[in-house]
Protein backbone atom coordinates (compact mmCIF):
# COMPACT_ATOMS: atom_id res chain seq x y z
CA UNK A 1 0.00 0.00 0.00
CA UNK A 2 1.40 3.41 -0.93
CA UNK A 3 1.86 5.74 2.03
CA UNK A 4 0.39 8.74 0.28
CA UNK A 5 -2.79 6.85 -0.46
CA UNK A 6 -3.19 5.39 3.02
CA UNK A 7 -2.48 8.23 5.41
CA UNK A 8 -4.91 8.39 8.31
CA UNK A 9 -6.54 11.68 9.11
CA UNK A 10 -4.85 13.94 11.61
CA UNK A 11 -5.95 12.99 15.10
CA UNK A 12 -6.62 15.11 18.14
CA UNK A 13 -3.77 15.01 20.68
CA UNK A 14 -3.94 12.34 23.36
CA UNK A 15 -3.14 13.02 26.98
CA UNK A 16 -1.72 10.93 29.76
CA UNK A 17 1.98 10.25 30.36
CA UNK A 18 2.83 6.61 29.63
CA UNK A 19 -0.47 6.20 27.82
CA UNK A 20 0.82 8.59 25.16
CA UNK A 21 3.87 6.44 24.52
CA UNK A 22 1.75 3.29 24.42
CA UNK A 23 -0.74 4.87 22.03
CA UNK A 24 2.07 6.03 19.70
CA UNK A 25 3.81 2.66 19.91
CA UNK A 26 0.72 0.56 19.16
CA UNK A 27 -0.52 2.86 16.40
CA UNK A 28 2.83 3.10 14.62
CA UNK A 29 3.47 -0.62 14.96
CA UNK A 30 0.06 -1.31 13.45
CA UNK A 31 0.87 0.95 10.50
CA UNK A 32 4.21 -0.76 9.90
CA UNK A 33 2.73 -4.24 10.14
CA UNK A 34 -0.11 -3.24 7.82
CA UNK A 35 2.41 -2.15 5.16
CA UNK A 36 1.39 1.52 5.35
CA UNK A 37 5.07 2.38 4.79
CA UNK A 38 7.50 1.29 2.11
CA UNK A 39 10.55 -0.85 2.98
CA UNK A 40 13.35 1.49 3.98
CA UNK A 41 11.10 4.57 4.06
CA UNK A 42 12.30 7.43 6.27
CA UNK A 43 9.83 8.31 9.03
CA UNK A 44 9.18 12.02 9.50
CA UNK A 45 8.61 12.75 13.19
CA UNK A 46 6.65 15.93 12.41
CA UNK A 47 4.29 14.13 10.04
CA UNK A 48 3.89 11.13 12.37
CA UNK A 49 3.09 13.42 15.32
CA UNK A 50 0.26 14.95 13.31
CA UNK A 51 -1.01 11.62 11.99
CA UNK A 52 -1.01 9.84 15.36
CA UNK A 53 -1.94 12.81 17.52
CA UNK A 54 0.94 12.89 20.01
CA UNK A 55 3.86 15.21 20.70
CA UNK A 56 7.41 14.45 19.62
CA UNK A 57 8.56 13.10 23.03
CA UNK A 58 6.22 10.08 23.31
CA UNK A 59 6.66 9.50 19.57
CA UNK A 60 10.43 9.24 19.97
CA UNK A 61 9.99 6.90 22.93
CA UNK A 62 7.73 4.74 20.77
CA UNK A 63 10.28 4.73 17.96
CA UNK A 64 12.96 3.59 20.40
CA UNK A 65 10.75 0.65 21.42
CA UNK A 66 10.15 -0.24 17.79
CA UNK A 67 13.88 -0.06 17.11
CA UNK A 68 14.46 -2.56 19.93
CA UNK A 69 11.92 -4.86 18.23
CA UNK A 70 13.72 -4.59 14.90
CA UNK A 71 10.91 -2.83 13.03
CA UNK A 72 12.67 0.52 12.53
CA UNK A 73 16.30 1.57 12.22
CA UNK A 74 17.62 4.70 13.93
CA UNK A 75 20.55 6.66 12.53
CA UNK A 76 22.07 9.72 14.21
CA UNK A 77 21.98 11.98 11.15
CA UNK A 78 18.77 10.90 9.45
CA UNK A 79 16.33 9.77 12.15
CA UNK A 80 14.32 6.57 11.82
CA UNK A 81 13.35 4.49 8.81
CA UNK A 82 11.35 1.28 8.29
CA UNK A 83 13.57 -1.79 8.42
CA UNK A 84 14.93 -3.35 5.23
CA UNK A 85 14.58 -7.09 4.80
CA UNK A 86 17.96 -8.84 4.36
CA UNK A 87 17.24 -12.45 3.29
CA UNK A 88 20.86 -13.65 3.39
CA UNK A 89 21.40 -12.49 6.95
CA UNK A 90 18.07 -13.94 8.07
CA UNK A 91 18.85 -17.33 6.52
CA UNK A 92 22.18 -17.41 8.40
CA UNK A 93 20.41 -16.55 11.66
CA UNK A 94 17.79 -19.24 11.11
CA UNK A 95 20.43 -21.89 10.43
CA UNK A 96 22.05 -20.97 13.75
CA UNK A 97 18.65 -20.99 15.41
CA UNK A 98 17.90 -24.52 14.18
CA UNK A 99 20.92 -25.90 16.00
CA UNK A 100 20.37 -23.85 19.15
CA UNK A 101 16.65 -24.61 19.44
CA UNK A 102 17.23 -28.32 18.91
CA UNK A 103 19.88 -28.41 21.62
CA UNK A 104 17.70 -26.34 23.98
CA UNK A 105 14.85 -28.82 23.54
CA UNK A 106 17.20 -31.72 24.31
CA UNK A 107 18.50 -30.14 27.53
CA UNK A 108 15.02 -28.98 28.56
CA UNK A 109 13.74 -32.56 28.37
CA UNK A 110 16.28 -33.53 30.99
CA UNK A 111 16.27 -30.43 33.20
CA UNK A 112 12.70 -29.08 33.15
CA UNK A 113 10.84 -28.85 36.45
CA UNK A 114 7.13 -29.17 37.09
CA UNK A 115 6.96 -25.36 37.16
CA UNK A 116 8.49 -25.27 33.66
CA UNK A 117 5.90 -27.78 32.52
CA UNK A 118 3.09 -25.64 33.91
CA UNK A 119 4.45 -22.58 32.10
CA UNK A 120 4.61 -24.48 28.81
CA UNK A 121 1.02 -25.68 29.26
CA UNK A 122 -0.13 -22.13 30.05
CA UNK A 123 1.55 -20.65 26.96
CA UNK A 124 0.01 -23.30 24.70
CA UNK A 125 -3.41 -22.65 26.24
CA UNK A 126 -3.02 -18.94 25.46
CA UNK A 127 -1.92 -19.71 21.88
CA UNK A 128 -4.88 -21.97 21.27
CA UNK A 129 -7.30 -19.46 22.79
CA UNK A 130 -5.93 -16.75 20.50
CA UNK A 131 -6.37 -19.08 17.52
CA UNK A 132 -10.03 -19.54 18.39
CA UNK A 133 -10.57 -15.77 18.26
CA UNK A 134 -9.01 -15.69 14.76
CA UNK A 135 -8.71 -11.90 14.45
CA UNK A 136 -6.28 -9.95 12.27
CA UNK A 137 -6.00 -6.63 14.14
CA UNK A 138 -2.43 -5.43 14.80
CA UNK A 139 -2.79 -6.09 18.53
CA UNK A 140 -3.70 -9.72 17.76
CA UNK A 141 -0.76 -10.05 15.36
CA UNK A 142 1.52 -8.70 18.07
CA UNK A 143 0.12 -11.21 20.55
CA UNK A 144 0.72 -14.09 18.13
CA UNK A 145 4.39 -13.22 17.87
CA UNK A 146 4.75 -12.67 21.61
CA UNK A 147 3.25 -16.06 22.43
CA UNK A 148 5.22 -17.86 19.74
CA UNK A 149 8.44 -16.44 21.15
CA UNK A 150 7.31 -17.23 24.70
CA UNK A 151 7.30 -20.96 23.95
CA UNK A 152 10.98 -20.83 23.03
CA UNK A 153 11.77 -18.56 25.97
CA UNK A 154 10.27 -21.07 28.42
CA UNK A 155 12.08 -23.99 26.75
CA UNK A 156 15.39 -22.08 26.99
CA UNK A 157 14.72 -21.23 30.65
CA UNK A 158 13.99 -24.90 31.33
CA UNK A 159 17.56 -25.78 30.36
CA UNK A 160 18.76 -23.98 33.54
CA UNK A 161 21.70 -22.78 31.45
CA UNK A 162 22.18 -19.02 31.48
CA UNK A 163 24.42 -19.08 28.39
CA UNK A 164 21.77 -20.88 26.31
CA UNK A 165 19.14 -18.42 27.56
CA UNK A 166 21.30 -15.43 26.63
CA UNK A 167 22.17 -16.83 23.19
CA UNK A 168 18.49 -17.52 22.52
CA UNK A 169 17.49 -14.00 23.49
CA UNK A 170 20.17 -12.40 21.32
CA UNK A 171 19.33 -14.57 18.33
CA UNK A 172 15.61 -13.92 18.55
CA UNK A 173 16.13 -10.18 18.91
CA UNK A 174 17.99 -10.16 15.60
CA UNK A 175 15.24 -12.21 13.96
CA UNK A 176 12.28 -10.12 15.10
CA UNK A 177 11.81 -8.22 11.83
CA UNK A 178 11.67 -11.48 9.87
CA UNK A 179 9.30 -13.05 12.39
CA UNK A 180 6.93 -10.08 12.08
CA UNK A 181 6.85 -10.54 8.31
CA UNK A 182 6.25 -14.28 8.65
CA UNK A 183 3.24 -13.77 10.90
CA UNK A 184 1.86 -10.83 8.89
CA UNK A 185 2.39 -11.86 5.29
CA UNK A 186 1.91 -15.63 5.43
CA UNK A 187 -1.54 -16.15 6.89
CA UNK A 188 -1.21 -19.94 6.89
CA UNK A 189 2.04 -19.79 8.89
CA UNK A 190 0.20 -19.13 12.17
CA UNK A 191 -1.87 -22.34 11.90
CA UNK A 192 1.27 -24.28 11.06
CA UNK A 193 3.16 -22.65 13.93
CA UNK A 194 0.45 -23.67 16.42
CA UNK A 195 0.82 -27.33 15.43
CA UNK A 196 4.61 -27.07 15.52
CA UNK A 197 4.64 -25.42 18.94
CA UNK A 198 2.24 -28.09 20.21
CA UNK A 199 4.62 -30.79 18.94
CA UNK A 200 7.57 -29.17 20.74
CA UNK A 201 5.66 -28.71 24.00
CA UNK A 202 4.19 -32.24 24.01
CA UNK A 203 7.62 -33.78 23.40
CA UNK A 204 9.28 -31.77 26.18
CA UNK A 205 6.43 -32.61 28.57
CA UNK A 206 7.00 -36.30 27.75
CA UNK A 207 10.78 -35.83 28.15
CA UNK A 208 11.10 -37.46 24.72
CA UNK A 209 14.50 -36.16 23.57
CA UNK A 210 14.52 -37.40 19.93
CA UNK A 211 10.99 -36.17 19.30
CA UNK A 212 11.62 -32.80 21.00
CA UNK A 213 14.81 -32.16 19.05
CA UNK A 214 13.19 -33.03 15.72
CA UNK A 215 10.09 -30.94 16.47
CA UNK A 216 12.23 -27.92 17.38
CA UNK A 217 14.43 -28.25 14.31
CA UNK A 218 11.50 -28.82 11.95
CA UNK A 219 9.82 -25.67 13.26
CA UNK A 220 12.88 -23.64 12.24
CA UNK A 221 13.20 -25.45 8.91
CA UNK A 222 9.64 -24.40 8.19
CA UNK A 223 10.63 -20.79 8.87
CA UNK A 224 13.50 -21.18 6.41
CA UNK A 225 11.02 -22.32 3.76
CA UNK A 226 8.75 -19.40 4.61
CA UNK A 227 11.63 -16.96 4.22
CA UNK A 228 11.95 -17.91 0.56
CA UNK A 229 8.29 -16.99 0.06
CA UNK A 230 8.67 -13.77 2.04
CA UNK A 231 11.72 -12.82 -0.01
CA UNK A 232 9.62 -13.02 -3.19
CA UNK A 233 6.90 -10.85 -1.62
CA UNK A 234 9.44 -8.35 -0.34
CA UNK A 235 11.20 -8.05 -3.69
CA UNK A 236 7.87 -7.42 -5.37
CA UNK A 237 7.11 -4.65 -2.89
CA UNK A 238 10.58 -3.13 -3.24
CA UNK A 239 10.32 -2.95 -7.02
CA UNK A 240 6.75 -1.67 -6.84
CA UNK A 241 7.82 1.21 -4.61
CA UNK A 242 11.18 1.62 -6.42
CA UNK A 243 13.12 1.21 -3.18
CA UNK A 244 16.88 0.58 -3.48
CA UNK A 245 18.29 -2.72 -2.27
CA UNK A 246 20.15 -2.65 1.07
CA UNK A 247 23.88 -1.88 0.68
CA UNK A 248 25.84 -4.96 -0.34
CA UNK A 249 27.56 -6.88 2.41
CA UNK A 250 25.66 -5.38 5.34
CA UNK A 251 22.41 -5.94 7.17
CA UNK A 252 19.96 -3.32 8.32
CA UNK A 253 18.66 -5.67 10.99
CA UNK A 254 19.68 -4.44 14.45
CA UNK A 255 22.60 -6.20 16.08
CA UNK A 256 23.32 -6.66 19.75
CA UNK A 257 25.93 -4.28 21.10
Amino acid sequence: MNTAAAQPKRKAPHTGGGALRRHAYETLKGMILSAAFNPGERLSEIRLSEMIGVSRTPLREALMLLEAEGLVIGKSNSGYSVVHFDPRNIRDLLIAREGLDGYSAEIACRMATEDDFEQLKAVMADIEELARRDQAEPVEITRKLELGLKVHEVVAAATKNSVIQDMTRRLYEQLQAALWLEVLWLTSSWDEAIAQHRAIVDAVLARDVPRAVEAAREHVRDSLRNMARIEDIYEGRRHLFKQPAPPSGRSDLPTES
